[in-house]
């Protein structure tokens, strides 16, 4: 049995006790003998195996990822899924490790070609693997997943797949999963039987006697060693046996205690691993002896390589994970106030602070939340804090210590292990890059918006230019031919008069079809900066009294007009058209018997041109809509609507000569179309062709 000691200086020592009964011939029982090993070492061993198990179990099971172990021949038996997989994904890890082909049969059909295809790679060559893909979860919804794994070889030249998935549809922490710490961490030393011996010094390795367990453990009989020259030392592994040799030397000289740990080949082949520790002691008459023992700690031995392999697998998962990692304490007395009291090693790279910087200050994390950001998210940390909540997760922005802002996904989960107060264990994952993404999607959605909105105004303009300019061009053209026709009949005798009537109505339309197409042609000349202006010297006010007069869109009886002489550098015939546009759009969308005013009045170094009504006037929600390309306000006669491009007109032609055209309220009502001319307008630009639509 294994039971504690304390010896005289107080320390507590661990003892393997064990004692066989010796009979004589007879069968009568004569003594106990036995062995008392110290395997205070070994039972610490123990300890702490049992506590870093209990420590990276608890890690695996509160890390907030589903993590995963799986052979490369995918023996359902060798697989392992954390226990986070039914709560991430609704599946228990039953359904998954034995339903054939869940894996692939989850998989969303638009992903499930190239992941298979990535998978077979990386399964085939060996490298890491890393993905994002989305999952079908037991409601039937899609979960996106990030999926990373890495390839980790065994010393039996197998291997296995070691992983983690966490769902960033929901922006969770990407919780990491250790490997089966159960499987990789189980303690497998319980007792271990010893080997007593007994040697001369300088006996080359040849015990004088070894006691009868040696057959059981090594498989050698006791025999064996006693007989045969360095029989002990052909045992040792050669890798260890250099330094045991050189131990057995030091010792025997200096008679200081022999304590190794080596390798020793059993009788079937295999290795042992086996704790060797002998002192020296002498009888009265001076001879001396080398008595100890060998115990079997291969066990122990195999239990720490698997701890230090663990601890290994765990810090390199930590390390390379893209997201940084950390733990937190609270003050339940006082929620607001917190401690980092672990940060993964890539913080620095993410945010620029050390290791030693983020842990030694409590206030730094506060301190580099954006400010903007700062009051909601210090406020949601207190709150989950004192109200005992298990989940904290959020997206805000952080200052890295170059001053770069940085969007983080901030995930954490609510630890509880008894014997201990509650800490927050979660990770921080840099999402810059896909904020950035859903700041330059919404902008090409608006965008997109935007161009349809544009496509179906053009649409909507081009159906109503094609109606008006049908409409336009049939109404004078019938009024042409029907005109012509009666002119043509040789059975209607017309007087003087009448074909002089019927040739002017017939010259009135001609002159309605050429303004039409006139305006259609210096538009389209405008659009595409072929036109150039001819300056030169001109007196407005003459220009405009003559085309009044020549005009028959307004009658005589409703103008009034008020011309002074103003002289400046214009284009007269873009004049004419300014003025002619002017008083066709009056005649067209004011009542018969408005009374149109016209004027030019010399203002601000140059011409201003008034022709003003004292109709309904213009919206002001339209007085700048009314001068785009075939726009027309809301008054357009049905029967007449016209192409919506002699406002334009004005507007460009006034344009072309430095100034400008407008609409405003009349005073006492009505609306009062202005173009203001610059005495010396700017030379035109060079490289613009000459302008075809000059009429003298």
């Amino acid at each position: 049995m294994d039971y504690r000691v304390i010896a005289a200086d107080g320390r507590v020592v661990w003892f393997h006790d064990e004692s066989h009964l010796i009979h004589d011939a007879d069968g009568t029982p004569l003594m106990w003998q036995g062995v008392m090993i110290d395997i205070t070492e070994r039972k610490g061993a123990e300890e702490q195996l049992q506590r870093a198990r209990e420590r990276l179990q608890a890690l695996i099971e509160h890390i907030p990822a589903v993590v995963y172990i799986e052979s490369p021949d995918a023996d359902p038996d060798r697989f392992y899924l954390s226990p986070q997989v039914e709560r991430i994904f609704g599946y228990t890890p039953q359904e998954w490790t034995y339903t054939p082909d869940f894996w692939f049969d989850h998989l969303h059909p638009d992903d499930r070609g190239w992941v298979e295809a990535l998978d077979e790679a990386t399964d085939r060559d060996r490298t890491s693997y890393a993905s994002d893909y989305r999952l079908r979860r037991a409601d039937g919804e899609y979960a996106w997943v990030h999926d990373v794994a890495v390839f980790v070889p065994t010393a039996d030249g197998d291997g296995f797949w070691q992983g983690f998935m966490f769902d960033i549809t929901e922006r969770k922490r990407a919780e990491e999963r250790l490997l089966d710490a159960e499987r990789i961490l189980r303690a497998t030393v319980e007792h271990l039987p010893a080997v007593i011996y007994r040697e001369e010094p300088h006996a080359e390795g040849r015990p004088f006697y070894i006691s009868p367990q040696t057959t059981d453990l090594f498989g050698y009989p006791p025999e064996r060693w006693a007989t045969e020259p360095g029989f002990w030392f052909g045992l040792i592994h050669p890798d260890d046996v250099g330094a045991v040799v050189a131990l057995d030397r030091s010792t025997n000289e200096t008679k200081e205690p022999f304590v190794a740990d080596y390798r020793l080949r059993r009788a079937d082949g295999t290795w042992v691993w086996i704790h060797d520790e002998a002192t020296y002691g002498a009888d009265v008459a001076g001879a001396g002896w080398w008595q100890g023992f060998m115990i079997d700690v291969t066990e122990r031995m195999e239990a720490e390589q698997q701890l230090r392999e663990a601890e290994e697998t765990f810090r390199t998962i930590v390390e390379h994970n893209p997201a940084v990692i950390y733990t937190q304490e609270f003050d339940p007395r006082d929620p607001s106030v917190s401690r980092t009291t672990y940060i993964s090693p890539r913080q620095p790279e993410v945010f620029g602070y050390s290791v030693e910087e983020v842990l030694r200050d409590p206030t730094l994390w506060a301190r580099i939340v954006h400010p903007d950001d700062r009051e909601r998210v210090l406020a949601m940390d207190a709150d989950s804090n004192r109200d005992g909540h298990d989940r904290f997760s959020m997206e805000y922005r952080m200052i890295a210590k170059d001053g770069r802002i940085i969007w983080v996904q901030d995930d954490a989960q609510m630890v509880h292990i008894e014997g201990r107060p509650p800490f927050w264990q979660g990770f921080l994952l840099d999402i810059t890059e896909r904020k950035h993404a859903e700041e330059q999607l919404a902008r090409a959605l608006e965008v997109e918006r935007e161009g349809t909105r544009r496509l179906r105004a053009l649409d909507e303009m081009k159906n109503t230019f094609l109606q008006a300019v049908s409409h336009d061009l049939r109404t004078p053209l019938a009024a042409i031919l029907g005109l012509a026709i009666t002119l043509e009949r040789g059975d209607v005798h017309l007087d003087e008069a009448d074909a002089k009537d019927l040739a002017g109505r017939i010259a009135g339309n001609a002159r309605r079809l050429d303004r039409l197409v006139v305006n259609l042609l210096d538009l389209d000349r405008l659009a595409r900066g072929i036109v150039t202006p001819n300056l030169t010297s001109t007196d407005v006010g003459s220009l405009v009294r003559r085309v009044v007069a020549e005009s028959e869109l307004i009658p005589d009886s409703r103008l009034r007009t008020d011309i002074q002489p103003v002289i400046v550098r214009a284009d007269a015939a873009k004049v004419e058209r300014i003025v002619e546009n002017l008083l066709a759009n009056m005649a067209r969308h004011t009542p018969a018997n408005t009374t149109v005013w016209i004027a030019v009045r010399s203002h601000a170094d140059g011409a201003l041109l008034l022709v003003e009504d004292d109709g309904p006037g213009v919206a002001q929600d339209i007085r700048e809509t009314i001068f785009e390309p075939f726009r027309q306000g809301p008054d357009a006669p049905a029967h007449s609507p016209g192409v919506g491009v002699g406002l334009t007109l004005v507007r460009r032609f006034a344009e072309l000569h430095g100034g400008t055209a407008w609409v405003e309220e009349r005073e006492g009502g009505g609306a009062s179309f202005r173009v203001f001319l610059p005495g010396d307008p700017p030379e035109p630009e060079l490289g613009q062709g000459p302008d075809a639509s000059d009429r003298s």
